[in-house]
């Protein structure tokens, strides 16, 4: 009895399955199903193999690292950053112009007398340029290179003074300026607003404007020569200074600039000028 009852399940089980397979639908459902269990398998051992394989990690520098990471960490280095060149101290180049221009003891006569202060009767030597609209308004000054400020105070004879620190040695020198917007130990960013332009009793002839100077390890050098350069390619070597210029090292920073003004005077007659 049983048997009979079998073999009529299975009689029903065979006539089901035909009258399926003989729909449109049944075949490619079939087709399907078939694809996505071996699909499923394939994915099953592509895992399974990623986790038997330790993956490389990338630290912050760009290295790889892992226990089974064989990198030659001497040849191996990080992208390095993109060195800065030196700006005008200005937002904008175009809303200003030069004024006073840097000493050169090579330049020309003409350019030598451009390159004067009057001051007390006294012709002296400019050590940077200076800056100033056409207009004769402030303008704001902006950091020439990225830095730490290093100084940032006002002077009875410069104005207000800013002084930032950079690598090879240089120092951008800022003077009468107003509205100082930074302190010392500052850190600031290539074009950051630093103060206002505005007066000197140095330079009144100048009206509102700022000088600018360039030094490395003390010494000045013609701003001009080093605009879109980066501070490396600073070097005093490559600019005329005075042969009878003795500064004393051992002097302070205040001592030396007064002394520094006085050694370097360039005595002329004021009908000559």
């Amino acid at each position: 009895m049983r048997e009979e009852n079998k073999s009529s399940k299975l009689t029903k089980m065979k006539a089901n399955l035909q009258k399926m397979m003989k729909k449109r639908w049944a075949l490619p459902a079939v087709y399907l199903g078939l694809g996505a269990v071996v699909l499923s398998g394939v994915l099953y051992l592509q895992g399974t193999d990623n986790v038997t394989q330790e993956q490389p990690v990338v630290d912050g520098e760009g290295y790889e690292t892992g226990a089974d990471n064989d990198v030659n960490y001497e040849d191996a280095f990080p992208v390095s950053k993109v060195d800065e060149v030196i700006k005008m101290p200005v937002v904008d180049e175009d809303e200003v112009k030069v004024i006073g221009y840097f000493f050169d003891y090579d330049a020309t006569e003409e350019e030598q007398k451009k390159a004067l202060v009057l001051y007390d009767n006294t012709y002296r030597q400019n050590k940077g340029i200076d800056l100033a609209m056409e207009s004769g308004e402030t303008f704001d000054v902006t950091a020439a290179l990225s830095g730490t400020v290093v100084k940032a105070e006002e002077d009875a004879l410069f104005g207000k003074v800013v002084h930032i620190e950079h690598d090879n040695g240089v120092v951008t020198v800022y003077q009468s300026l107003d509205d100082l917007k930074v302190e010392e130990g500052q850190s600031v960013k290539q074009g950051d607003i630093i103060a206002q332009a505005g007066r000197s009793l140095y330079n009144k002839d100048a009206g509102v404007h700022v000088h600018f100077e360039i030094r490395q390890d003390g010494t000045p050098v013609n701003p001009m020569d080093f605009f879109n350069q980066t501070v490396s390619a600073v070097d005093v070597s490559d600019n005329a200074n005075d042969p009878n210029e003795d500064e004393d090292e051992e002097e302070t920073e205040e001592a030396d600039e007064q002394d520094e003004m006085e050694d370097q005077t360039f005595q002329l007659e004021l009908e000559q000028s």
